[in-house]
Formats: C-alpha cells, sequence, structure tokens
C-alpha cells in the first residue's frame, strides 16, 4: 500500500453525495497556506466512458490524465480550480492500471504539494494522511455492494443530507502542518 501522508481523499456511497462539495471546502480552507493539487480518479470500463465526462489529455494507453485549465465548465475539476486549487487532474483508469497510474502522477506532478483527491476506490491501494466519506441516503434502499469495505478505513464519515453543520465545522479546523492533517 502507498502512504502519501499529504493527501485528502474523499470517498462516497454514490454520485451527488457531498464529495467535490466537501473537496471544495478543504481547498478553500488550506489554498491561503498551501499549494493544493485537486485530483478526481475515476476507474472507468468501457461501458462507463460517457459517464464522466470529456476529458482529453495525456495518454498513457492504460489510463489518462487530463489537466483542468477551464475554470468556468460545470465539472467537478473546474469547481476544484474555483475553490483555489492551484492545478487540477482528471485521472481515468481501468481497475489493472491503477497502481501504474497513481505512481506516473505522483512522480510526474507532485512535489510536496497538499492533495486533494476525489475517489473511493483509490483507498484500497493508498493510505492517504485523511480519508473522509461522504453518504447519501440511497433512494432505493440499496447502496453499493463494497461500500461496508471502505466506511471501517475512513477517519471521518458524513451523510450529506444531514451534517451540513458538522461538515463546515469539519473544514474550519482542519489544518495542515509537519506532514500531517489534524483538527484544531
Amino acid at each position: 500500500m502507498l502512504s502519501i501522508p499529504n493527501m485528502v481523499m474523499i470517498g462516497g456511497n454514490s454520485r451527488n453525495s457531498g464529495k467535490t462539495t466537501m473537496a471544495c471546502e478543504i481547498i478553500g480552507k488550506l489554498s491561503g497556506l498551501h499549494e493544493i493539487i485537486g485530483l478526481k480518479v475515476t476507474f472507468v470500463s468501457p461501458e462507463d466512458e460517457g459517464m464522466h465526462g470529456n476529458h482529453t489529455g495525456e495518454d498513457a494507453s492504460c489510463f489518462s490524465i487530463f489537466e483542468e485549465l477551464n475554470i468556468d465548465s460545470h465539472k467537478d475539476t473546474s469547481r476544484m480550480l474555483r475553490a483555489g486549487a492551484t492545478h487540477v487532474f482528471y485521472v481515468s483508469v481501468s481497475d489493472k492500471f491503477v497502481e501504474k497510474a497513481v505512481l506516473h502522477f505522483m512522480s510526474k506532478y507532485i512535489n510536496k504539494q497538499v492533495i486533494v483527491c476525489e475517489s473511493r476506490s483509490l483507498r484500497r491501494i493508498i493510505n492517504p494522511g485523511l480519508f473522509l466519506m461522504m453518504m447519501r441516503l440511497p433512494e432505493d434502499g440499496k447502496s453499493k455492494k463494497d461500500i461496508e469495505t471502505f466506511l471501517p478505513m475512513a477517519n471521518k464519515v458524513f451523510c450529506f443530507e444531514t451534517d451540513q453543520a458538522e461538515m463546515r465545522q469539519f473544514t474550519d479546523n482542519l489544518w495542515f502542518g509537519e506532514g500531517i492533517f489534524n483538527q484544531i
């Protein structure tokens, strides 16, 4: 498992569970003191390609890395830029190449910056400095089948519908110093 203590990783149990909202709150909080890299990692199978927006960028044939430069689009990556990230990247990768993609990304783009990453599945191979889970009550009563794997790994779990004040307090008290994340 890769240890990346300067990374906040945010996962969720579904789309629209507050992952990007939380990422933007953290970016906004920390960007005044630190250079922030926003990162969104999506595991894509061929049938899912249209679901995650239209990103084109560096293609290593087994993964692609796109740097978001458009601050005005509706995409999550643009929202991270507007929140104050210095650079934001979108990585699209299949399961079997994820470690290769992460190692390539870290070696090419990261140099001690704080990384705010939106991805649940990446937690299988990375031990971040802070792992948050964002939950939305499922409309159909079902949750993703592997969600129970990730909940015990989380440093904090928020329910997007009910924990707005708690989320704000958490980000207000968050700080990064001497290589670790902590709460005031």
